[in-house]
């Protein structure tokens, strides 16, 4: 069986007898305008037809009581404790999602701890154990049933306080899936997954990886009837492989105890606890409320629940978190105050570090999903990473399955003039001033702040193949003939690219571009205009960036459009 994401941050909900951690930007609000049922849509953006989808779950309106869907999608079934382990489901649970580009509605009671998995080309086996419990697949028991399936699911908790639902790499990268949440006032929050071809980008980087260090990164990747099944996390790639990744952080972690054996550490615990301070004696890290830290192996980091971070009771509980999270981002020798980083610019820059997470973020569209079990810890008011969705008044929930960002469909109760948040769609002026970060999906990139005019953030880190979209810019009838953003480039001599603009797709013919070399550093900054054919009516604008090299070679700021 599949451990579940076990995230203990400060800010975790108990809901049901089940921890669900919500990151520091999650809602808790709207408890008496819960609804009891919810509405959940499911896009079929596969190239198959043969998807299933399963619901699991505790009721929460039934004593926390184990509960499936039925295919249906709409009738509880509540197991019965079989006689013997290993036995088969007493109903129907395999719920048909129909043929590519259609939508299937289903209807959840309150569940605490929910899962909706998702399968292509053959039916999940779910089997019960006495009590009743719930034998799940896994990816790490060679002799599941299911080892040979292409298998995913997302997250979620639904109580009288809210809907919480994520995305989750902790276990593996399989299918893709993408979230977006419609609450009563027509308001959108859409976490946007991978493309389609998603899994196929975190194999190749994975190998890419093996071969630059020789870690071991691509025994991560399995196959079958050589296709790329799934790539599994490097917490289960051990499960599989004991050796795996043995002394890989050693290095690492000795110098970051060799550097605050003169230095002092600053965790911010995020709760009641405050800012603590540690410093290190040999291999041990003391902190001023007692809580000590033994040097962790690979192992403990992957999993960030063994060896010195298996005891989460109490004041060490938010420590855990933060330190879990530090070491898998390797922060801690580049900022002594933690949750580090303003952006996640910060992130995964040491050559050793979990580059499974590195991996994994970059193929998402927007950066965001679980992809350790405390991807959810950041500053206060830092950006999220985790990839959740949450409101206290949900009307519809619409999970796309294979690729691409679902589409946050109406539901009958919900407005049918949405307006956007958290890389939604709202209306945007073209002849507006578009911040670059305000993007609502991207393919490479990290954003981080700029000393231009105005402050704020800048997107950087941009390469050959990178792109930033923005939803409903609007052009109106007389159309835009002008193109103009605000950049900086610290490029060496010899690298240049283009900024080019496209509409609807990245890979679309641009309307047109202009060329940039270096300004002279990467925040020296320059208005660059170009013309580009007439555009008329609303477009999701794609900014691609495209080059003969593979450095970085811009950064944006902001950028408009003029009149034809």
């Amino acid at each position: 069986m599949i451990n579940r994401r076990k995230l203990l941050t400060a800010s975790a909900a108990v809901v049901g007898g089940s921890a669900l951690g919500i990151g520091s930007g999650a809602l808790l609000s709207g408890a008496s305008a819960t609804p009891s049922t919810l509405q959940i849509d499911i896009e079929n953006t596969t190239t198959s037809s043969t998807v299933y989808a399963y619901v699991t779950g505790q009721a929460i309106n039934n004593n926390n009581a184990l509960m499936l869907l039925e295919s249906d999608g709409k009738t509880v079934y509540y197991p019965s404790s079989p006689s013997a382990t290993g036995s088969a489901l007493g109903a129907n649970c395999a719920i048909p999602l129909g043929a590519p580009g259609t939508t299937t509605s289903i209807t959840i009671p309150q569940i605490a701890g929910g899962r909706i998995w998702f399968s292509v080309g053959s039916p999940i086996t779910f089997l019960l154990n006495p009590g009743p419990a719930l034998v799940e697949p896994s990816v790490s028991n060679p002799s599941d049933p299911n080892i040979d399936i292409m298998w995913d699911f997302c997250e979620f908790t639904f109580n009288s306080s809210q809907l919480y639902a994520n995305i989750s790499y902790v276990d593996f990268v399989s299918i893709p899936v993408s979230l977006a949440l419609t609450n009563s006032s027509g308001t959108v929050q859409k976490v946007s997954g991978m493309p389609s071809t998603g899994l196929d980008t975190v194999c190749a980087n994975l190998i890419a990886q093996n071969a630059s260090d020789g870690a071991g990164w691509d025994k991560l990747v399995v196959t079958s009837g050589g296709k790329n099944l799934r790539a599994l996390s490097p917490n289960n790639g051990i499960v599989m492989d004991s050796s795996l990744f043995s002394g890989y952080f050693t290095p690492y972690v000795n110098s970051v105890y060799s550097k605050y054996a003169s230095s002092t550490l600053t965790v911010d615990t995020q709760a009641s606890y405050g800012s603590v301070t540690g410093t290190a004696s040999g291999s041990t890290l003391t902190f001023s409320n007692g809580s000590t830290f033994a040097e962790p192996s690979a192992a403990d980091i992957f999993s960030c629940s063994t060896g010195p971070f298996a005891d989460t009771s109490g004041e060490r509980g938010p420590l855990v978190a933060r330190l879990s999270a530090a070491f898998n981002r390797t922060t801690l020798l580049i900022d002594s105050d933690q949750p580090d980083g303003e952006n996640p610019s910060n992130y995964y820059q040491n050559a050793v570090t979990n580059h499974y997470a590195r991996i994994v973020h970059a193929a998402n569209l927007d950066g965001r999903g679980y992809a350790f079990p405390y991807d959810d810890v950041t500053p206060t008011g830092g950006t999220d990473q985790s990839g959740f969705v949450s409101d206290g008044n949900p009307t519809l929930l619409t999970i796309a399955v294979g690729g691409g960002t679902a589409t946050a469909g109406s539901s009958s109760s919900a407005s049918a003039s949405a307006t956007a948040t958290g890389g939604s769609g709202a209306a945007v002026s073209a002849y507006s001033t578009i911040q670059a970060s305000s993007y609502s999906a991207k393919n490479g990139t990290q954003t981080e702040t700029t000393t231009d005019t105005g402050g704020g953030q800048d997107v950087g880190y941009i390469s050959n193949g990178c792109w930033l979209a923005y939803d409903n810019v609007q052009f109106g009838s007389t159309g835009a003939g002008q193109f103009i953003a605000r950049v900086a480039s610290g490029a060496a001599s010899g690298i240049s690219g283009l900024v080019e603009v496209a509409l609807d797709s990245p890979t679309a013919t641009p309307v047109g571009s202009f060329a940039i070399a270096s300004t002279g550093g990467w925040q020296s900054w320059e208005t660059v205009p170009a013309n580009i054919s007439t555009v008329t009516g609303t477009h999701t604008v794609y900014l691609v960036f495209s080059s003969g090299q593979p450095a970085d070679y811009v950064n944006v700021h902001w950028f408009t459009f003029g009149a034809a």
